[in-house]
């Protein structure tokens, strides 16, 4: 009888440690991605280019005008770069919040900006009442109005309504993708009707 109790104890407690295991590798991973990504950049691309790029994510991650206000700055990279660099962002960000949303609250620094995020996710689903509705759907679509959520906001709203993370992933990728594509090439169609003019 003690011997089963010991046994269950035991297993209970490996079973526990590996959930810490698997938790802190989720914690991390998007770090190093995101790390990854900037060695990338550091050795193998152009200081030049590596300006363009460091402009897009500096006014890209600006909080008033996000995606609107990267667009110039986009536009000095090749049309897929631009897009490709973005949802990349995008993805390395939702990654993070869709797996540790509730431990990133405890994170000092960091928690006060998720629990920002999660009021603006709130705010967003009484707003927009049909993108509970429509869940996934919503969620992209959300996510591809830059005034209406963003990728941190639509990953916190598909959390907040029950989509289970890859779900919630997939829908923010694919919103980043397609609001990213609508709006450089919107951009890039402004400045060829407006080049004549200067």
């Amino acid at each position: 009888m003690i011997k089963e109790m010991e046994m269950n104890v035991r297993e209970k407690l490996e079973m526990v440690m590996q959930m810490k295991k698997i938790a802190l590798a989720k914690l991390v991973i998007p770090f190093c991605i995101a790390g990854a990504a900037v060695l990338f950049f550091e050795f193998f691309v152009d200081p030049e280019m590596y300006q363009n790029y460091a402009a897009v994510l500096g006014s890209y991650s600006f909080p008033i005008g996000g995606p609107l206000a990267a667009i110039p700055a986009g536009l000095t990279l090749p049309p897929l770069a631009f897009i490709s660099f973005v949802v990349f962002t995008d993805a390395v960000l939702a990654l993070f919040l869709v797996w540790n949303f509730d431990y990133a609250k405890k994170i000092p620094g960091l928690g006060k900006l998720v629990e920002r995020a999660e009021e603006s996710g709130e705010k967003a689903i009484r707003k927009y009442k049909w993108a509970k509705r429509f869940g996934f759907v919503g969620v992209v679509v959300l996510v591809i109005f830059p005034f209406a959520a963003g990728s941190a906001v639509g990953s916190i709203v598909g959390r907040l309504i029950g989509m289970p993370p890859l779900m919630t992933w997939l829908a923010v990728v694919i919103g980043t993708f397609i609001r990213s594509t609508l709006l450089i090439y919107f951009g890039l169609l402004i400045t060829f009707l407006l080049k004549p003019f200067f």
